[in-house]
């Protein structure tokens, strides 16, 4: 029964996630659907009660790992330009929202006010693991993204101690306020120290290359398990405290290859949240859910409809955003997984209490989790509408051009690009190249092509035009379903030197290639470092050059490759007979006779400003 529940557990938290990827939906929903339905009141093929003690266990340390991660992939330099607000949020707002939220479990479900105080304690918590998917097909500013994922890891473990703490009081009936605020700095201070020192642990361990390879993820792994548990043998309830800061630590420090880490500490954290949820919600009372009502409907819209709003209101103030940035935060505060698995933990500790029957704890359990889809449901609707609501989609300043693999070709067409008014990133795993172009003003994100943490960093949305320009088929192609999956790029652009014939084909017809069609990139780059190809952008204003310009490319010259044509200011990468026939303007990249003939003066160099 023990094997059953985990094998199923896993295969349908995995299922749920290529759902929810492929239905571009927070995969909350369908993994709690699924648990539920496959829970023992259901279907009967999960029976998560069978695992006793370890899952308990396991739910700490899964949380753990999630909340380690998280921290890795914060950026303190951009938390630093929203750092007021994110304040704010966590220390005003989580008050608002604490206390509002019982006084709604309290008038509406009935709740004693201590299990209510519970209750707001554990949804003062967001999500970052709804919040980040969500985010990444969502069209709005970096600033307003980073807040709301910021503040998302940093109140998990926040709501989490918070939880705790009131959780004692209940048992101890009547703790006295100063002794819970002595606990509290307690758990804070402990967790802080103990994280931070293992962070600089795991720093010099991956900065002194003791191990490689995979093993090198594998020991940072056991140090995470090791922070959190010797922080927990310090001050109970301080393990998550700790390894978020651990995370952040060894995040600040600037270890060199951190992206294998972060991306393997990614697809665990997915395996993680996959089976956690399931087994959560295959354990869920389903009757004490129903049983709610449009009480508990009530509790839950009125969160997100009215304590989510009120606590922006008064914690981000107009000179820290701007009223578009407000109206985001207020509407999207989706809870999680840590939300889930604090209330399972808090319904069982109060079944334990002699003066309370199990049925409070299972209306607690029910009450959050149907907070969680409801909150899930209105954040993925609100991610949908509010760009176009908001003008984000109009807005002139969304004119990001992402180019992967910094080279001769890259460089010479990002000054293009920039020229032509559009922001310029780089992406590249060497920094040295990245340096170079950021002395020409063009920007840089440093990081491994295969992960999604950095095309993130780099700004990518929804509508940003993504070029492959790595000398590597395979990853260009893997790079490009990796930005239309996990980002919604419609039409990425790869330059592939051998395509298969199946690209271009109904199958593959999302992938445009550069040039419309094999590219020899290595021979174009030894080209431009020689000084004998270069980049025009050309005004067709003759027949005489048009005709120039279709023979060529139609003759797949190896003298010319037609990178984009522009439209009203726009540039389109997909070149065929029809958009090089509509377009007035055109820019290519021209060697040997061809560059006589298209330009009368000498074309650019690698290392010259672009011709016009």
């Amino acid at each position: 029964m023990i094997l059953t529940t985990i094998v199923a557990a896993v295969f349908l938290g995995i299922l749920a996630q290529v759902l929810a990827e492929r239905w571009k939906l927070p995969a909350i929903l369908p993994l709690l659907l699924f648990g539920m339905a496959a829970g023992p009141q259901a279907l009967g093929i999960l029976h998560p009660e069978e695992l006793g003690e370890f899952f308990r266990e396991l739910i700490h340390i899964g949380v753990a790992i999630i909340l380690f991660e998280g921290g890795l992939s914060l950026h303190l330099r951009e938390l630093r330009q929203v750092g007021r607000a994110v304040g704010h949020l966590l220390t005003v707002g989580l008050a608002v929202t604490w206390i509002a939220a019982a006084v709604l479990a309290h008038f509406f479900v009935g709740m004693p006010w201590s299990t209510a105080a519970l209750f707001g304690a554990i949804v003062t918590v967001t999500g970052p693991t709804v919040i980040v998917p969500l985010l990444r097909h969502m069209i709005a500013p970096r600033l307003v993204k980073t807040a709301l994922v910021s503040e998302g890891l940093i109140i998990d473990p926040i709501g989490a101690v918070l939880a705790y703490l009131v959780l004692q009081w209940i048992e101890r009936a009547g703790i006295p306020p100063l002794e819970i605020v002595q606990q509290l700095f307690s758990l804070t201070a402990t967790g802080a120290l103990v994280g931070f020192a293992f962070g600089k642990l795991g720093d010099s361990f991956a900065k002194r290359r003791l191990v490689g390879g995979e093993l090198r993820n594998l020991a940072v792994l056991a140090l995470v398990l090791m922070c959190f548990l010797a922080s927990e043998r310090t001050a109970h309830e301080s393990g998550i405290v700790a390894v978020v800061v651990m995370g952040i630590t060894m995040s600040a420090a600037n270890i060199p290859d951190l992206e294998p880490l972060r991306a393997f500490k990614e697809q665990l954290t997915i395996l993680l949240i996959s089976l956690l949820f399931v087994l959560l919600a295959g354990q869920l009372d389903l009757r004490a859910v129903l049983d709610l009502g449009w009480a508990g409907l009530a509790v839950a819209f009125g969160l997100v409809l009215v304590v989510r709003p009120l606590s922006v209101l008064l914690a981000v103030f107009p000179g820290q955003m701007d009223f578009k940035g407000r109206t985001v935060l207020a509407l999207l505060a989706p809870r999680g997984i840590v939300a889930a698995a604090v209330a399972s933990l808090a319904a069982r500790k109060l079944t334990e209490l002699d003066r309370y029957a199990a049925a409070d704890g299972a209306t607690l359990e029910g009450l959050v989790y149907l907070v969680i889809v409801v909150t899930g449901v209105w954040a993925t609707t609100m991610a949908m509408t509010l760009p176009r609501w908001l003008g984000y989609l109009d807005d002139p300043s969304r004119r990001l051009v992402v180019l992967v693999g910094a080279n001769p070709v890259s460089r010479g067409l990002a000054r293009i690009l920039r020229t032509e008014g559009r922001i310029v990133v780089v992406v590249d795993s060497v920094r040295a190249k990245l340096d170079e172009l950021r002395r020409e003003g063009i920007g840089g994100t440093r990081g491994d092509a295969r992960a999604a943490s950095t095309y993130e960093r780099a700004g990518v949305e929804g509508d940003t035009h993504v070029l492959l320009l790595t000398t590597n088929d395979e990853l260009n192609v893997l790079a490009s379903e990796l930005v239309r999956s996990e980002f919604g790029v419609e039409h990425p652009v790869a330059a592939l030197q051998a395509p298969s014939p199946e690209l271009g084909s109904e199958r593959r017809a999302w992938l445009d290639l550069l040039g419309g069609g094999a590219l020899n990139l290595p021979s174009w780059q030894d080209k431009l470092k020689a000084g004998r190809a270069g980049f025009l952008t050309l005004d067709i204003e003759s027949d005489s050059v048009r005709e120039l310009l279709e023979d060529l490319w139609e003759s797949r010259s190896q003298d010319l490759v037609l990178l984009c044509v522009w439209d009203d200011g726009q540039p389109r990468f997909r070149i065929d007979e029809k958009s090089l026939a509509d377009s007035r303007r055109v820019t290519v990249l021209v060697a040997g006779e061809a560059r006589n003939d298209l330009s009368p003066q000498t074309a650019a160099g690698p290392e010259e400003e672009p011709v016009r």
